[in-house]
């Protein structure tokens, strides 16, 4: 009785002393017996697997006649009349292919250039307008779709209609009496050029542009009168437009001609009207030289400037782009080549085929003349010609001045062919040997002072 009050035992240590006791007296497995084990309990396991599977087949019959037969009883039940409001908010199937158009002209199939949009003459902008409530100017209409259609080519070009397209914007111009004109006419003219922008891509020559006649509207003073910015405002678009359009054009094409001698043969790409102008210039100054015309598809271009050239009495030769090699080896002195901008790395925006020619130039050591106005120099920096480019309609590529079938049109369906009508490529700053201006002969490097210089003419 002692021993049990002072040592008391628990229940639990009770059973777990039998428990040992038993676990010692039954005898250990041999290996044969746990390997017997597993594979009864694997056994087991696959049937309960293979018994599951018979059971979800079995309900899955059961399920695929369920929506059969509620399908019969929703065709024995009348059929109720949607709501106004929902056919309404249904669009019709016209407009659904409409959708379906513009996204598929407006995307490319290949990657590499699936980021650049694809514009379609065929179908402008202008069928989006609704022309009583639209904030677009007529004269912003008008010029979207010529851009559209190609009418108007040439940096120059474009950039002088979009100044006769803001002036007569400007005249027209009727502000609020309780806004600033400074204020006002930025938001009016803001629609405008988003609407030239859907239409195609703004050239560098528009975008300085725009950025200049932004900045001038900021400067005007609000005490002035709405009369007197109007005249202000159209003053400086004629002063940009003589001084970097026109003027600009008659000081390079003076310091061209004095690099053309009798006996050149002078290598051209396609039609410029600034080289138009400088070897009709030459000729009228009694120089005597005769000019290569190389042409490339789809535009052929260059054969209005060998027509142009041969009424002026210039001796001209009129090849494609795939003769220029044979063509530059023993024939051609100079390269004369036009430019869509001037980037702040040093690279030249031209025509597609420009960095080409150059380069054929350069292998057997021809001087590469590049004829640039300042206004076309961009802060842009670019090395391909892959980053920012503008894609053409690419059915262009199909069509033969003579109208015969292209090579191209029997594949031009298959899904493993996607047509890309390039518009411009960049040629390497090495490959050009100078760049005329209408401030001086600058080499490639040069861009970024310019471009400094007209920053700080700005502010």
């Amino acid at each position: 009785v002692f021993l049990m009050e002072k040592d008391p035992v628990s229940p639990s240590d009770v059973k777990v002393q039998l428990q040992v006791q038993n676990g010692a007296q039954q005898p250990q497995k041999t290996k044969a017996q746990l390997k017997a084990e597993r594979r009864e309990k694997q056994e087991a396991q696959r049937a309960a697997k293979a018994k599951l599977k018979e059971a979800q087949a079995a309900g899955g019959n059961q399920q695929q006649q369920q929506p059969k037969q509620q399908k019969k009883e929703q065709q024995q039940k009348p059929q109720q009349k949607p709501d106004k409001k929902d056919v309404q908010k249904q669009p019709d199937n016209k407009q659904l292919k409409k959708i379906e158009d513009t996204l598929k002209s407006q995307s490319v199939k290949d990657g590499i250039f699936s980021h650049l949009k694809q514009y379609d003459r065929n179908s402008p902008p202008t069928s989006t307008l609704s022309y009583s409530s639209s904030p677009v100017h007529p004269a912003f209409v008008k010029l979207g779709i010529q851009m559209a259609r190609e009418t108007i080519v040439g940096s120059n070009g474009r950039c002088a209609a979009l100044i006769c397209a803001v002036k007569i914007f400007i005249q027209q111009y009727r502000c609020p009496k309780s806004k600033e004109v400074r204020q006002h006419l930025n938001i009016a003219l803001k629609p405008c050029f988003n609407y030239l922008g859907q239409c195609r891509l703004f050239s560098v020559s528009m975008e300085n542009f725009v950025k200049f006649i932004k900045h001038t509207i900021s400067k005007i003073s609000p005490e002035i009168s709405l009369d007197d910015a109007r005249e202000e405002l159209l003053s400086e678009c004629d002063r940009y437009f003589e001084e970097n359009i026109y003027l600009a054009a008659q000081a390079i094409t003076t310091t061209t001609v004095n690099r053309i001698n009798d006996g050149d043969t002078i290598l051209i790409y396609g039609r410029s009207q600034l080289i138009l102008r400088i070897l009709l210039t030459a000729r009228e100054e009694g120089r005597k030289f005769r000019v290569m015309v190389v042409d490339n598809r789809p535009d052929l271009r260059g054969v209005n400037a060998c027509e142009r050239l041969t009424e002026a009495d210039i001796p001209c030769s009129y090849v494609y782009i795939n003769s220029a090699t044979y063509v530059m080896k023993d024939q051609i002195t100079k390269v004369l080549l036009s430019a869509d901008a001037l980037l702040a790395n040093g690279y030249v925006l031209g025509p597609v085929g420009t960095a080409m020619l150059a380069l054929i130039a350069h292998k057997y050591n021809k001087p590469v003349i590049v004829c640039c106005e300042t206004y076309k120099f961009s802060e842009r920096v670019q090395t391909d010609s892959i980053l920012f480019n503008e894609l053409a309609d690419p059915n262009d590529m199909l069509k033969t001045k003579t109208g015969a079938a292209s090579p191209l049109s029997d594949d031009a369906d298959h899904h493993n062919v996607n047509l890309v009508n390039l518009v411009y490529d960049a040629t390497p700053p090495s490959l050009v040997s100078i760049v005329i201006t209408e401030i001086a002969e600058l080499p490639c490097s040069s861009a970024p002072v310019i471009l400094r210089r007209d920053t700080e003419r700005r502010c």
